[in-house]
This record gives structure tokens, C-alpha cells and sequence, in this order.
């Protein structure tokens, strides 16, 4: 079994459809492109119940780039969207960074709890 990632650029295509039938349209598109980057027929070509909702949910409006996990086994290519579970990693360092405060501003932070009672006592 080989997979492989592919970005397929819907705007290019669908712009110049019109709105009534790009679904049509992009399901078509999708599978021409899908069946020449796995080297296989379009009659080989099935696509997975999250893509085609995918598909179905912003063809028309929004013609989004589509990513794709292509899995082709048995001259069969199925065509799923790519989950970015790699990329969540990455995200979780950057957040776990933010997370712990700079030693210069705990500083800051320590000296304005110490400063407020000392105001406290001033104004009695």
C-alpha cells in the first residue's frame, strides 16, 4: 500500500464554473487529478465519506485548496482529507512556551504584590 499527500488547487478550476454546477464540477476535478497523481484509471479512483462532505460543504462557495491523503492499493486509489496530526505537536511547544511566564515579568509581578500593601497601610 502507498500513500501519498497531494494539495489540489479547487479555485483555478472552479472559478470559471458556475455557481450551479461547481460540485459537480469540483467532484469531477478531483477525481481526474487524484487518478494522475496515483497513476490509476477514474474508474479506480473512490473517494471517503469526509472527503465527499468536504467537498460537498465549500465546492460552492468557498473553493478552498483540498489536501489529500491518496492510499492506493490493489490499483485502487482512495482519497481521504489529510488530518494534521503532525502539525499539532509543533502547536502544543509554542503554547507550553507561552504558558510559563518571563522571568522579567514574574519579577514585576512579585513587586507589585509586595508594593500593594504598603500602599494599603499608607492610606489608613
Amino acid at each position: 500500500m502507498v500513500n501519498k499527500l497531494v494539495t489540489i488547487n479547487l479555485r483555478k478550476y472552479l472559478v470559471n464554473q458556475p455557481r450551479t454546477k461547481r460540485i459537480r464540477k469540483a467532484v469531477r476535478y478531483v477525481r481526474e487529478q487524484v487518478a494522475r497523481h496515483a497513476k490509476v484509471s477514474e474508474e479506480n479512483v473512490k473517494f471517503s465519506r469526509e472527503l465527499n462532505e468536504r467537498i460537498f460543504k465549500y465546492s460552492a462557495k468557498h473553493m478552498t485548496p483540498l489536501r489529500l491523503n491518496i492510499s492506493i492499493e490493489n490499483s485502487i486509489a482512495t482519497a481521504s482529507p489529510f488530518k494534521e496530526a503532525q502539525a499539532k505537536p509543533q502547536a502544543n511547544a509554542k503554547e507550553a512556551k507561552a504558558a510559563k511566564p518571563a522571568p522579567a515579568k514574574a519579577a514585576k509581578e512579585a513587586k507589585a504584590s509586595v508594593a500593594a500593601p504598603d500602599k494599603a497601610k499608607a492610606n489608613k
